[in-house]
């Protein structure tokens, strides 16, 4: 605990003992005091962590904007199957929003499909024909959505 407070005393010392604007700007000047030097690069990394925090953050919010870009030129490639019932209800059924890209609605597909698989429930007679009845809607949504994402059309 001595050493805080020495290390406290010694910046707080120099602090008030060095020249007033000395660490206004940072662009490699040093004070000559080891620990105004440590705490100031320990603030400079912070902030550069923060400043790469906030690059992160705006990236994310433009791959947002580019796949809801990719879905609106999706819809507006194929109006009349963006109309389909079918194809609204197998995007809502998977729990995807329309026009989510191919990868993450396989993605999602596999993983209902691994949850709903009929030999999971392998115990239950009732629990067996009710795996049966979700896996075979989950096929047929991933059939039509895989089909239009495909081929432009949704199947009959």
């Amino acid at each position: 605990m001595d050493q805080i407070f020495e290390r406290f005393e010694r910046l707080f010392k120099s602090w008030t003992t060095q020249d007033v604007g000395s660490h206004s700007d940072r662009t490699g000047k040093k004070s000559g005091d080891p620990d105004v030097d440590a705490a100031m690069d320990e603030l400079d990394d912070f902030l550069s962590a923060a400043r790469g925090n906030d690059q992160a953050s705006e990236r994310e919010r433009a791959r947002k904007r580019a796949e809801e870009e990719a879905r609106n030129r999706t819809s507006a490639r194929h109006p009349s199957t963006a109309r389909d019932p079918r194809l609204a209800a197998a995007y809502e059924y998977l729990g995807l929003p329309f026009g989510t890209p191919l990868e993450e609605v396989k993605a999602k597909y596999k993983k209902l499909l691994l949850k709903h698989h009929p030999d999971r429930h392998a115990g239950h007679p009732e629990n067996v024909r009710k795996a049966t009845e979700t896996s075979a809607r989950i096929n047929e949504a991933w059939r039509i959505i895989e089909s239009w994402a495909t081929t432009g059309h949704v199947p009959d």
